[in-house]
């Protein structure tokens, strides 16, 4: 493997980033996934309260109280957001899993004629 063309060597670098950026990628939806679960959790709960019982919230440092409907308002809210957040990177993946699934392709057609 020591004569490896230098354009499959170029392409093996390109390989190996984007395998970098589909971790990274991974990693981040991971996190998301886990906010999400939360957010739904922390709606769910709130919305099984009655309408006068004292729900607090952090900011930073500090422990405020907030209104259950300023709470559910702001829950949905986030909710959509990592939604949103979630969606992009389940497209980011695939077109990184297309990519790596084409290039791996290439690199195999063009060592393939050099083994034989």
């Amino acid at each position: 493997m020591q004569n490896i063309p230098p354009q499959v060597q170029a392409l093996l670098g390109q390989l190996e980033s984007y395998q970098q950026q589909l971790q990274l990628v991974i990693q981040q939806k991971q996190k998301v996934q886990v906010d999400l679960n939360d957010a739904k959790k922390a709606l769910e709960e709130i919305e099984k309260v009655e309408e006068n019982t004292p729900i607090y919230k952090t900011v930073g440092t500090l422990i405020v109280k907030i209104s259950k409907d300023k709470a559910v308002e702001e829950l949905k809210e986030k909710i959509e957001t990592l939604e949103v957040r979630l969606n992009a990177l389940n497209r980011q993946e695939q077109k990184l899993n297309e990519k790596i699934k084409e290039l791996t392709q290439k690199i195999q057609s063009m060592l393939r004629p050099t083994a034989g």
